[in-house]
């Protein structure tokens, strides 16, 4: 019981705790709420001198020295605390374990006293100097914290639980954050390092869901972001680091909201642990060249990335290092010599892969489900080595594999790697009017289009003067025609339209000559045309001519013709029922059983002098005598499922060419046989006869 006292005809008045004793003065108990004397002016002091009581009931300041803090303290029920002195491990337990109703705790001016042996349950044996103690506040609803200002480390869990904690004031002198110290702190808001911080330790502030703010004050020491330190942390969306940072660890931003993180600056930082940025919407991630190590999963999921640059010191690319991200920019990969497990598995939207000469190693499923690549470039000479099903679920032959000349042939050859087009750059870019990175038909057609009177911009009249004599017109067209027809020029075949040539196969007896109809099948309207032509042995082109076009035709080498046609009015090939071009053949002695004619580095010009690359033309050419005519008449060849199936008369063999020209010989008893065949076209030649099939 507090008692408040006062004089008569004074205003003056006094508080005691205890029994009211004192005589002739006017009393006022506080518990009781009793009172002496009828005057009004010493009722009013007495309620005054009530509310201070209950007022500095509620608050208090304590000077204190370590182990002695439970004598001084009798109210339990106080909010907030102010502590001067020195304080030990027993004074925080025993704020923690007594004092449930505090929610504002000033330290600021204590020194922590360590202790070299405590009661196991404090989970270690001794405690340092200006070392917040294991657990010392946890669990408590706080909701600010004054550190005291001389301290240099904050222990295990030492406000782990605090889910009323708003606000915490960090000394100056802080060196190091422990384990979980703030974990679970769900109403902490911002924090920011002092300078003198090396260490924020394993899940530090984990699970702080209010937490929107992470950052360093100028000159900042901090060294170390450990495992978990900021994990789940979803309303996380700035992180600074400061210049010194050299390890940021396993998850340690892992499901945050970090939109933008610059760590360009951050040139001491050396590894990026595992799932370190997983399944936050970081847009864009720049590493400085000082990062040699970036873990498993370390942008994991993240759907908003678009850009990384890994600053040309990681050599490995890690498993699921950007699997699921939205990747869709700049990559560069300079400095890697191994791609991972799954390391871009499902990056669906990244258009175009460069990989260094530096890379020897794709590992599993490394490129599995990039379904929006339309180019991948590899500049090793010596040819990868590939784990299983690198690039799962992509149509690797619609995207061109650009690789150094010199190892085009062993791209070719292995596996997985041969399954992709392969792009030439073009080496002719003199007479490219256009200026679509080629010299081909559709350079002719504009150049027409300029002699003929049409308007184009400056840099395309500029390019129009192929032979520099300062003016345009036929000489111009006949020089592009040159150095089309010159056997150094080449079209470039990356297939980019539908519409598709065709001829039909043809049976040829030695010394008969013949007129083939090459017609075109297409939606859209076509002016001119650049193919080449290659012959079997034994068949030679005597002829070439398109109805009201002009045709221009040169031997490129054996069994190989360059054809050109156009017309100077630009008359459209529609006009012509689709034919497009008449090739009169003769064959000779040397005409094997069975060959192929092949229409390849087809060019298609349109009205807006844009070259379209359609896919090859091929048609069986035999030589018979006659006598297979009448053998063949029972032979059947059909498709089931991936199956093909070869009805044949007689023991025989059949001649199966794939459309890239690969061939082999298959054994036939009479009657059905049956083979399983991976996916393609293929042209089956039995008994002089050439069948063509689809397998599926």
């Amino acid at each position: 019981m507090y008692c408040v006292a006062t004089r008569e005809g004074s205003d003056a008045f006094f508080v005691k705790k205890g029994p009211c004793l004192w005589k002739n003065h006017y009393i006022c108990k506080i518990n009781s709420i009793s009172y002496h004397n009828s005057m009004k002016n010493q009722i009013i002091i007495c309620l005054m001198a009530m509310a201070a009581v209950f007022l500095h009931a509620g608050a208090i300041d304590v000077a204190t020295t370590a182990g002695e803090l439970s004598g001084k303290v009798t109210d339990y029920s106080i909010t907030d605390l102010t502590v001067t002195g020195t304080m030990d491990f027993n004074d925080f337990y025993f704020i923690a374990d007594n004092l449930k109703q505090l929610r504002s705790l000033d330290l600021t001016d204590v020194r922590v006293v360590g202790s070299s042996s405590v009661s196991r349950r404090y989970w270690q044996d001794g405690f340092k100097d200006d070392e917040l103690p294991v657990g010392a506040l946890g669990g408590m609803n706080l909701t600010t914290v004054k550190l005291p200002s001389s301290l240099q480390s904050i222990g295990q869990a030492a406000l782990a639980g605090c889910i009323a904690l708003e606000e915490v004031t960090l000394p100056a002198e802080l060196d190091s954050i422990g384990e979980y110290a703030f974990a679970g702190c769900t109403s902490l808001q911002g924090v920011t390092l002092p300078a003198s911080v090396r260490v924020v330790a394993t899940g530090a502030f984990v699970h702080c869901t209010s937490l929107t703010r992470f950052d360093v004050e100028p000159s900042s020491r901090l060294e170390r972001v450990d495992a978990t330190a900021l994990m789940d942390c979803p309303a996380l969306t700035a992180v600074e680091l400061g210049p010194s940072v050299q390890y940021l660890g396993e998850r340690a931003l892992l499901g945050a909201s970090v939109q933008h993180i610059d760590l360009t600056a951050n040139e001491r930082l050396a590894e990026i642990g595992d799932w370190a940025l997983a399944q936050s919407p970081v847009n864009e991630i720049s590493l400085p060249s000082s990062v040699t190590r970036v873990g498993d999963g370390a942008f994991f999921g993240d759907d908003q990335l678009t850009a990384v640059r890994l600053g040309g010191s990681v050599a490995e690319l890690n498993d699921y290092l950007m699997a699921g991200t939205g990747l869709n920019g700049e990559l560069d990969l300079t400095g890697v010599s191994r791609i991972g497990n799954y390391t871009f598995y499902n990056v669906s939207e990244l258009p175009e892969v460069t990989l260094p000469a530096t890379v020897t190693w794709l590992g599993s499923f490394a490129m599995a489900g990039m379904t929006g690549m339309t180019a991948l470039t590899s500049e090793a000479v010596d040819v990868p080595a590939l784990g299983d099903s690198v690039w799962a679920g992509v149509n690797q032959s619609l995207i061109p594999l650009t690789v150094p000349d010199e190892a085009r042939e062993h791209y070719q050859e292995a596996e997985q790697w041969k399954e992709f087009y392969f792009y030439v750059e073009p080496k002719w870019l003199r007479g490219d009017v256009n200026n679509d990175g080629e010299v081909n038909i559709a350079d002719v057609n504009t150049l027409i289009d300029i002699i003929l009177g049409g308007r184009f911009d400056e840099g395309t009249m500029r390019r129009a003067d192929v032979n520099e004599d300062g003016e345009i017109g036929i000489a111009d067209v006949n020089t592009v025609i040159d150095i089309i027809l010159n056997p150094g020029a080449y079209a470039a075949p990356a297939v980019d339209t539908g519409d598709t040539m065709h001829l039909d196969d043809v049976t040829l007896r030695p010394g008969e000559e013949r007129t083939l109809t090459v017609t075109l099948d297409h939606a859209e309207a076509y002016s001119a045309l650049q193919c080449d032509i290659i012959l079997p042995a034994g068949l030679t082109l005597v002829n070439t001519a398109a109805l009201g076009q002009t045709t221009e035709t040169r031997v490129m080498g054996d069994q190989w013709v360059r054809t050109l046609t156009y017309s100077m009015d630009k008359r459209r090939f529609s006009d012509e029922d689709g034919v497009v071009l008449t090739l009169t053949v003769r064959a000779d002695d040397n005409l094997p059983a069975s060959g192929q004619l092949t229409i390849s580095n087809i060019v298609l010009a349109d009205e807006h002098n844009v070259g379209w690359h359609a896919g090859d033309c091929v048609a069986m050419v035999n030589s018979t005598t006659g006598i297979e005519d009448v053998t063949a008449a029972g032979d059947r060849v059909w498709v089931e499922g991936n199956t093909l199936c070869i009805d044949s008369r007689l023991v025989a063999t059949a001649r199966v060419s794939a459309i890239n020209g690969m061939t082999r010989d298959l054994s036939l008893d009479a009657g059905v046989n049956r083979y399983r065949m991976q996916q393609g076209f293929y042209v089956v030649v039995l008994n002089g006869r050439s069948y063509k099939v689809a397998i599926r």
